[in-house]
């Protein structure tokens, strides 16, 4: 991860990237959080994926750039190299469906929209699939049911133009179709106005898409176009509108269920995890350059 340990960002300060981990037993919670050997190297904005065989982290970005290193990290802090991603991808979205590590969304090269596969039982070397169709997402939210990739929200910016697309709809990748089709919309706001969950957290349980997080589709359009106030960065967390609505989605009956104002779970950058019936929402920001260390459980 990254943040700005010595002056805020809104103060102009620099982004520090960290290869420090840190494993917490939950089984022995008094044990208190441990620090493991250093990650290869200090990355942030990459994404990661659970698998039998432990967590594995891929591309990312640091000092140097976005970067294509893709490893399995243990337990113990142990890490075994993967092969390397074709093209450099940040900010961007992993699952496992099956045995196969895909990868899409994010940064890429030339505004790229490239889905990636990475067989896990003889992992040789990635294979190139069917772009995304529709505009860039990134920082979008990717989950995997057995037999398909779910991409929710994200956002494309066109530097030349100052032009923000924030995604408000889902597309799904049929695995043995090989084709990719438009999901749904997702839910308005409680106001009516379009959410993007952009930075959003999600994840798929009992056929039901469960997404969280993320920030707010005008606030943050407005401001990457330049058209905030002028103390954008030092407004109150509030302020930005977060959301941290729980959405529930029925991939079979394409219904949503919305529990509105669940605290905690206004984190852009979050991790969402599940575990023993609890949904576990692991740092992420607060609001624009400001990170939070506090990891909130809601029991589903």
């Amino acid at each position: 991860g990254c943040n700005f340990p010595d002056t805020p960002a809104a103060e102009g300060g620099k982004k520090v990237f960290h290869a420090t981990a840190y494993t917490l037993n939950l089984r022995h919670l008094s044990d208190g959080w441990k620090a493991l050997p250093p990650l290869p190297a200090p990355i942030a904005y990459g994404a990661s994926v659970s698998t039998p065989q432990g967590l594995v982290c891929i591309g990312g970005q640091n000092a140097q750039g976005a970067q294509t290193d893709v490893y399995l990290l243990k337990t113990d802090g142990q890490t075994t190299r993967l092969p390397s991603l074709p093209v450099p991808i940040d900010n961007g979205g992993a699952c496992l469906c099956g045995h196969t590590l895909l990868v899409t969304g994010g940064n890429q090269p030339k505004a790229g929209k490239g889905l990636y596969a990475l067989d896990l039982v003889s992992p040789t070397e990635w294979k190139r699939l069917a772009d995304y169709p529709g505009p860039q997402r990134v920082q979008p939210i990717v989950a995997s049911t057995p037999t398909s990739l779910l991409l929710a929200g994200g956002y494309a910016f066109d530097a030349v133009r100052k032009e923000c697309t924030p995604s408000t709809d889902m597309l799904q990748y049929d695995i043995a179709s090989g084709s990719w089709s438009r999901l749904d919309t997702l839910i308005s706001e409680r106001d009516g106005t379009p959410r993007c969950l952009a930075g959003g957290s999600g994840l798929v349980k009992d056929n039901r898409l469960i997404l969280t997080g993320g920030v707010n589709h005008d606030i943050f359009r407005q401001a990457m176009e330049g058209k905030g106030p002028v103390d954008y960065m030092k407004k109150p967390a509030d302020w930005y509108r977060f959301n941290d609505d729980l959405l529930t989605y029925d991939l079979e009956k394409r219904t949503w269920h919305v529990t509105y104002d669940v605290t905690g779970m206004a984190r852009a950058g979050g991790i969402l995890l599940l575990h023993e019936g609890s949904l576990y929402m692991i740092c992420g920001e607060i609001k624009p350059g400001i990170r939070t260390p506090q990891i909130t459980v809601v029991p589903l």
